[in-house]
């Protein structure tokens, strides 16, 4: 990954050189050289990682020598072979993914990244007509942040590229920052930062003339495979699944694959190992693990019967407390919210100790595997009541008959003949939390900032015909991956790691946005589609594991020893006036009791969550934006 950055004039002023320079001293990021490349009205910056064999000899960025066209590319297509065939051989097969991307714009226009399948930011510069076109790739993993001004349109990678780069005033969006603290993030553009916006996945950014447009160009392939049997599901998505790991571990480097123990990244682990023993895939898969020995949420049992099965011995990484000082130096030095404790930061330091750049993740079966009940509308739409009946039954046997109908109205028929459940059905995202602001914040503030507003305006940025498909979308569509995500892979960049999800290949995506969901969620049993397609691939330890390891406590310790560093009562949102301090002391103290107790009961009701948002907040004011 590593990242790119541009700079755009808009009033034709003699490109200064300088800046580049600028943006390039203050990201320390691109282990194999910075990139630069410039005109008379506009600049680029490419941070350099060759994740890649055909990257590793590329010249980033690259103007074309027919078109005098300039592209800065981050990222990896997929589909190779598919595209130097549209090409029809004007382009070498060894060429770079960026040659082949600049390449079909000249030919096909804006429309060019419809047909990529991949993951990518890019933006392409046209002097001829003074045009500058970017671009995201549909599920968003490749951050693309931009601002603009009277003088200049600029985006970059990563936040310090903007800030410090070009040194732009600092000034807070508290409408963002209120997503953020009340647990349900939706904005899909903006940032903390006042004036830098995000360009959405799988949309695009024109400037031309001094204008600024964005579209919403991905429309997922959609096909109906609710008439096919569940062998056909089987073996369609065991096809995909094969073709999206044998992309991600396309190389420049040794592969690594994350093994936790759960069902999605067990079967990248397990799957992968077949196919580099079938000769498949050139290169093996090492798999590294992270276990907590003595803790509830330790995975050992299932991460050891994968290795067992296997006969393979994965690089297990011992976990480690959470480094409060390195958290506020990673604000200052990235200007990102600190790092939830998670596995990716011990694993992505051991990998690049040992000069491995690629990790694979299970992340995307949870989204596009667990299943939901949102395809019973459609089941009553089309008139198939029998098999609505039999999913009812399915549930779980302690429910009564009478329960398990009472089931099938209220989630099948009442979205169809009820207007106010048929709006719910419609706008999934608004309907699963409403319109009232969390106790925690201040009521006032909430207002101010328009929060109800906000999640009001939340919107998909396509529809569909079928419920399953509209509640299916929300995956490409949601706002908190970014805040999730973005600071994890700003980590893994500073390890020289490029992290690749192959449960996230956009043609998993497209065969998930039209098949069956009887076969997603059988009964309760969730992914059971995956648990089908990864028979006699996986341990069954594995396969027929119910449930997930419950992470809270880790995150609760560092909680704890920020909060012995500074009250509740003394974090900035609170003095801010943003947050009820009582209100969220009530809830640290109910968690703090659960752990402290056998925790053999229920996690308390309250919103644990909001707790870390509150503290990583606090020090992201103190330490990134310098309150």
């Amino acid at each position: 990954m590593a990242g790119l950055a541009g700079v755009l004039f808009l009033d034709r002023r003699p490109f200064p050189g300088e800046i580049l320079g600028r943006i390039a001293a203050s990201s320390a990021v691109g282990p194999d050289g910075v990139g630069m490349w410039s005109d008379s009205q506009t600049g680029f910056v490419r941070f350099r990682n060759a994740t890649t064999p055909e990257a590793v000899h590329e010249t980033q960025p690259f103007q074309d020598p027919k078109t005098g066209d300039c592209i800065v590319f981050d990222g990896r297509l997929d589909n190779r072979t598919e595209l130097l065939e549209r090409l029809r051989g004007s382009v070498p097969p060894s060429a770079p993914d960026c040659e082949i991307a600049i390449a079909l714009n000249a030919r096909f226009g804006d429309a060019f990244v419809s047909m990529l399948t991949g993951d990518y930011a890019l933006a392409i510069w046209r002097a001829s007509a003074r045009r500058l076109f970017c671009a995201r790739s549909p599920l968003g993993w490749r951050p693309f942040l931009w601002t603009l001004n009277d003088s200049f349109f600029a985006f970059a990678s990563q936040p310090r590229a903007l800030i410090a780069g070009l040194g732009l005033k600092r000034a807070l969006n508290e409408g963002a920052i209120g997503e953020y603290l009340s647990s349900r993030f939706v904005s899909l553009t903006d940032t903390f930062w006042k004036g830098i916006q995000r360009l959405p996945g799988g949309s695009s950014l024109v400037v031309e003339d001094g204008r600024l447009q964005t579209r919403h160009w991905h429309t997922p392939r959609i096909v109906d495979w609710t008439h096919r049997s569940e062998a056909d599901h089987v073996e369609e998505f065991r096809g995909l699944f094969d073709q999206a790991l044998e992309a991600s571990v396309r190389a420049s480097t040794d592969v690594a694959a994350q093994l936790s123990g759960g069902l999605d990244s067990t079967s990248v682990v397990c799957r992968g190992v077949e196919l580099y023993r079938a000769g498949r895939i050139a290169r093996p898969m090492r798999a590294v693990s992270v276990r907590f020995p003595g803790e509830a949420h330790d995975e050992s049992q299932w991460s050891s019967a994968a290795e067992e099965h296997l006969g393979i011995a994965a690089d297990v990484v011992p976990d480690r407390p959470y480094d409060l000082d390195a958290a506020r130096q990673w604000c200052r030095d990235t200007l990102h919210l600190p790092l939830r404790p998670n596995v990716m930061m011990p694993v992505c330091e051991r990998l690049e100790a040992q000069g491995v750049r690629v990790l694979l993740t299970g992340e995307g079966g949870d989204d596009w595997m667990a299943g939901s009940r949102a395809h019973w509308p459609d089941l009553v739409r089309h008139g198939r009541w029998l098999q609505l009946y039999r999913e009812a039954i399915a549930l779980r046997s302690g429910r009564s008959l009478k329960t398990r109908i009472r089931q099938a109205i209220g989630n099948g028929v009442l979205p169809v003949i009820s207007a106010s459940r048929r709006l719910q059905a419609r706008w999934p995202q608004f309907a699963a939390f409403g319109a009232t602001p969390p106790r925690w914040l201040r009521p006032e503030w909430a207002a101010r900032i328009g929060l109800a507003e906000r999640w009001r305006d939340d919107r998909p940025t396509a529809d569909f015909d079928a419920y399953a498909s509209r509640f299916r979308y929300q995956v490409y569509d949601t706002g908190r991956r970014h805040v999730n995500w973005d600071n994890v892979l700003a980590h893994a960049d500073r390890c020289n790691v490029e992290i690749r999800h192959p449960f996230h290949d956009l043609r998993i995506s497209h065969f998930a946005m039209g098949a069956d969901g009887q076969y997603f969620l059988r009964g309760d049993e969730t992914k059971h589609l995956l648990r089908l397609a990864m028979r006699g691939t996986l341990p069954e330890k594995v396969r027929t594991r119910q449930g997930k390891a419950n992470f809270t406590p880790v995150i609760l310790r560092a909680l704890q020893q920020r909060l012995r560093e500074r009250d509740i009562g003394e974090l900035l949102p609170v003095q801010m006036g943003w947050i009820d301090g009582d209100r969220l002391r009530v809830m640290y103290q109910e968690h703090a009791a659960w752990w402290a107790g056998d925790r053999k009961t229920p996690m308390p009701q309250s919103h644990f969550g909001a707790i870390w948002f509150a503290a990583a907040m606090d020090m992201w004011l103190e330490h990134a934006f310098g309150v």
